[in-house]
């Protein structure tokens, strides 16, 4: 009976998500995928762990530290370069191996198939789940979750009387599912609240204690991401208080609830809303729900241990996105991946319970019509998310999702206009980023985008104001200066253009594209020994492969046009030496150089955008 209902679920999530495995790469895949030049090369996989600017491509590289979601991708892109179906084959096959685990974890828990079951395939086929399971980069949701599942019935059996063993194999599994998502430093208070919930064998004492080995490998992975990132938080307090995004947060708890229980208004991207007093309707209203379920739990403790483990559930998992540490976001379906188990949990025991009713008269068979609501729900579950699957699609698609729930929302009409510009309609993005910018006076990304549409279509006067506008908004934006330096660069007016690329080296000297441009300023000045100054910095500072074949290349340039091509030569050589798998592209540039094709002086080292 286990087995029939493994291949089930197993069956559930293929139907549910086979039509996903043809959408595109969107959004961060871009910077996590396409243009993460490191996950090319399998040799690597040791500076994932160590070294930031591996993880990622850009910004991002800032704000993540998830060695093990990188290393997957890595091996992706190993077997099936950039082959989309691959990636998304992994992801799904991934959600199905958890809802397995889920229905094993819960079956070793309750001995009770009925409701491990529901359960597991409320999990399988809720729509909340489509961010984490059809969009790629999702992928370090449902990485994370598969290891710390499988820490889990580790645990169980250990506490079964199984052996020492599991217990280390728990330990071992816990240390995979940190270091693929910080989400995973709950484990030890859920591996906690399983024990007081259901084994009562030793005191409270003797619970914390066993369970302490894993609270010091969750400090461990906060100790060294911070190392790493050199921060702890992605961004300010929302509101720029605590106080305010604690008032937001409330609200934000209430509308995952709503979402979980009517999955219909999907948003990839919900628009940033701040609370700014607790008198506030909707903070209000959140407030008082959660104080209800929170006076609930002693109850519910008592009556029903079950429910109470899956009201702890999505609480305790809810800890990391909680804004306590403040992220990029306040609000975003993927954190509920992990969470929405303690609702499906209670969800399921709500329709089991219901096989227990017998009305005289009324209802005679309980158990079919507990049977007969589980299969509406997933049925419904399941179209929900196959239709959301079309939405993620690729960017056009979803971003047009986003707009049709939130069309007041900035964000997505600056996505419409990527959209446009990937397709090389430069003018069709014009429109959509000055909805964006009308839509936020203080949000800086479509000024900053518009300014690069302006370059491409050299309206460099207008691009220099879009920027400028930009920095007022946001002054240490890296990306922004460089742009700026690079409009400038464009315009001929060399000296603008060393001061912004200064200015980004000064606010991260770590910046390599400011190196890279500042040198091509100086080649366009005839200046190759200051060119050959910052390309020599690029080849001693970054661990980037790329980056190091990009900065000899351009050495190789200028030697060449200082007339010693010998020297030029050696250079190149250096650098094609350094061309491994997927990095074919530069190997061609490469080879053209050593032919002695190049471009003229002026224009060998035009800056990047």
């Amino acid at each position: 009976m286990k087995l029939r209902a493994v291949l089930l679920i197993f069956f559930v999530v293929i139907i549910t998500y086979s039509n996903s495995l043809s959408g595109d790469f969107i959004y961060d895949d871009e910077y996590f995928i396409l243009k993460n030049i490191n996950i090319r090369n399998l040799a690597n996989v040791p500076s994932f762990f160590s070294n930031r600017s591996t993880v990622a491509f850009s910004g991002l590289s800032e704000e993540v530290y998830r060695p093990l979601t990188t290393l997957t991708l890595a091996l992706n892109y190993f077997f099936g370069k950039v082959d989309v179906f691959g990636y998304h084959l992994v992801n799904m096959l991934l959600h199905a191996f958890n809802a397995i685990l889920l229905f094993l974890f819960l079956y070793m828990l309750f001995d009770n198939l009925t409701l491990a079951l529901f359960a597991s395939l409320f999990f399988a086929c809720h729509p909340v789940q489509t961010e984490a399971v059809t969009w790629i980069s999702g992928r370090s949701s449902v990485l994370f979750t598969f290891f710390y599942l499988l820490a889990i019935i580790c645990y169980i059996r250990f506490l079964k009387g199984s052996g020492k063993k599991y217990y280390l194999y728990s330990a071992m599994l816990a240390i995979l599912a940190v270091f693929s998502k910080e989400m995973a430093f709950t484990l030890p208070l859920i591996l906690l609240a399983c024990d007081i919930h259901f084994f009562n064998k030793d005191g409270l004492r003797k619970k914390i204690y066993r369970s302490m080995p894993f609270f010091a490998i969750a400090l461990f992975y906060i100790f060294s991401r911070s190392v790493i990132l050199g921060r702890v938080s992605q961004c300010y307090w929302w509101g720029g208080s605590p106080y305010y995004t604690f008032l937001s947060m409330i609200r934000v708890f209430g509308d995952y609830i709503k979402l979980l229980v009517w999955p219909k208004d999907l948003c990839a991207f919900y628009p940033i809303d701040i609370s700014w007093s607790i008198a506030e309707t909707r903070v209000m209203i959140a407030l008082g729900l959660l104080l209800i379920i929170a006076a609930s739990i002693p109850f519910l403790f008592r009556r029903s241990r079950a429910a109470s483990f899956a009201v702890i559930w999505f609480f305790v998992t809810m800890i990391p996105v909680s804004n306590i540490i403040p992220l990029k976001a306040l609000m975003a379906e993927r954190f509920l991946y992990l969470p929405s188990i303690g609702f499906c949990l209670l969800l399921a025991l709500v329709i089991e319970r219901m096989g227990a009713i017998k009305l005289k008269g009324v209802i005679k068979n309980g158990s079919a019509i507990a049977c007969i609501t589980a299969t509406a729900i997933i049925i419904a579950y399941a179209s929900r998310t196959i239709a959301r699957n079309e939405d993620w699609s690729n960017t056009a698609t979803i971003t047009r999702s986003i707009i049709a729930v939130s069309p007041m929302n900035p964000w997505a009409y600056s996505a419409m206009a990527t959209v446009y510009l990937a397709s090389g309609k430069g003018e069709g993005a014009i429109n959509p980023l000055k909805k964006s910018m009308a839509l936020s006076k203080d949000y800086p990304t479509p000024r900053s985008s518009l300014g690069i549409v302006y370059t491409n279509l050299g309206r460099y006067d207008d691009a220099v104001k879009m920027f400028k506008e930009a920095l007022t908004l946001r002054p240490d934006a890296i990306e922004t200066i460089n742009s700026l330096g690079v409009v400038y660069a464009k315009m001929r007016k060399f000296d603008d253009a060393v001061k912004e690329f200064e200015l980004s080296i000064k606010l991260d000297p770590t910046y390599m594209n400011a190196y890279l441009n500042l040198g091509a300023v100086y080649e366009r000045q005839s200046k190759f020994d200051k060119a050959i100054e910052q390309y020599n910095i690029i080849a001693n500072r970054t661990n980037s492969i790329q980056d190091i074949i990009v900065s000899n290349i351009r050495i190789g340039d200028a030697y060449f046009h200082m007339g010693r091509k010998e020297q030029a030569d050696g250079y190149y050589n250096k650098a094609l030496d350094l061309c491994g798998r997927g990095l074919e592209e530069l190997k061609k540039v490469i080879e053209e150089r050593l032919k002695g094709h190049l471009p003229k002086a002026q224009d060998s080292a035009l800056p990047l955008v």
